[in-house]
């Protein structure tokens, strides 16, 4: 019963395998969740605290003490890199299986996540004040959080599966025809008349 299962669950991942990408990528990104939201609440709540009421200011990053100022800029940047390296190992194994260039797929993964990584950085110089004075700063930063994990994810998963971590052999293996029967030995084709001479 359960190899039928098993077989079942088998064939409907290889009949869907983008979608159960898809999830794999998300249960990954569920793990990258807990790593990032606990650095993340390490840094702010704990390593950085002492200053928050001290303002950033750093080009398109204005980080006033309403905006959770030193504080809030150090706990997203840290918690952040920290977070994508251990994406990067982690989907690239379990979720893609790619077997493209490290060096290569890191280079491209790295460009990419400091484009989100300037994008997550300037969010909260627009949104977070407001959604602090909606249901506070605690509950604020969190959901500040969310929405930059958020924004990340629907970033990555297609620059990762269609750019960055590539299968190359999955490609190839779904582009080669089938030549099974290519490789079957010809008829002998005096068979017929050794039999009759027979």
């Amino acid at each position: 019963m359960k190899t039928e299962q098993s077989n079942r669950f088998s064939s409907w991942k290889a009949a869907h395998a983008g979608l159960w990408q898809f999830v794999m990528f998300m249960l990954m990104s569920g793990v990258t969740t807990l790593v990032d939201l606990g650095t993340f609440a390490l840094f702010n709540f704990w390593l950085f605290a002492p200053y928050r009421e001290r303002a950033f200011f750093w080009g398109p990053f204005q980080y006033s003490a309403q905006s959770g100022g030193l504080t809030a800029f150090g706990a997203f940047a840290a918690s952040f890199a920290i977070s994508q390296t251990f994406n990067f190992f982690l989907q690239r194994k379990t979720t893609f299986r790619a077997n493209n260039r490290v060096g290569t797929s890191a280079a491209m993964y790295a460009a990419m996540v400091i484009g989100v990584y300037f994008l997550q950085l300037y969010l909260p110089t627009l949104l977070r004040a407001p959604i602090v004075l909606l249901i506070g700063a605690t509950l604020g930063d969190l959901a500040m959080k969310l929405v930059n994990m958020t924004v990340s994810m629907l970033i990555q998963f297609p620059m990762n599966k269609y750019v960055i971590m590539r299968n190359t052999q999955a490609g190839a293996a779904q582009q080669k025809p089938d030549r099974s029967f290519d490789e079957l030995p010809e008829s002998d084709g005096d068979f017929t008349e050794k039999e009759e001479g027979e």
